[in-house]
């Protein structure tokens, strides 16, 4: 009998080391990370300025759309930055964008809301919560910086990223949004080579 109950007892503590090694190993936000992409990015100019398109795919599990429509923000950070490439030096920055979009539900009114300070000061309404999370996945339109700052014939190295900000609950909220450590993500450092 003793026996049994200390070979049920390794075994469970064999199991609780097993699983504490494999969130040490892959964290949810490593996971995460392979899961979320920038695409369908597009570098292009205006007359004036050097402008950019992108969305984020992979942004939205399960458990976060769970907890934005129990009332939980979603907000997210945008970076994109432009070097000057120099071949006997270290890159020249000069551009360093930080924009962020933040998503909300009411659950009073039954909709959400899309406040995107870097495009307009009203913030966008919708009842569709595929067409809320649409708009603070798409970047369109970005002005990234203006032509002038560029010189004819340099080659320039333009980089984007994305990442989902960690929501802050009060305390008590953390037991029942256990699963927040779902919420963060980031994507990779994507790069685009030009000459202007």
């Amino acid at each position: 009998m003793k026996n049994q109950r200390f070979v049920s007892t390794t075994l469970i503590l064999y199991l609780l080391i097993g699983v504490i090694l494999i969130q040490i190993i892959l964290p949810a936000s490593a996971m995460a990370k392979r899961r979320c992409s920038l695409e369908n990015i597009l570098i292009t100019n205006t007359r004036d300025d050097l402008i950019s398109y992108f969305t984020v795919t992979g942004a939205f599990t399960e458990k976060m759309s769970e907890a934005v429509l129990k009332g939980v923000p979603a907000s997210f950070s945008f970076f994109v930055s432009v070097y000057r490439k120099r071949d006997a030096w270290f890159d020249q920055k000069i551009a360093d964008i930080n924009i962020s979009t933040t998503l909300k539900y009411n659950s009073l009114k039954q909709d959400f809301t899309v406040i995107r300070p870097w495009k307009t000061d009203k913030p966008f309404i919708t009842t569709s919560f595929d067409q809320a999370k649409d708009m603070a996945c798409n970047i369109y339109n970005l002005k990234i910086l203006s032509l002038d700052q560029l010189v004819k014939g340099e080659q320039y190295q333009i980089r984007l990223k994305a990442e989902m900000n960690k929501a802050t609950l009060p305390l008590y909220l953390h037991y029942v949004f256990f699963f927040i450590s779902f919420w963060d993500f980031e994507t990779d450092w994507y790069t685009i080579n030009m000459i202007y």
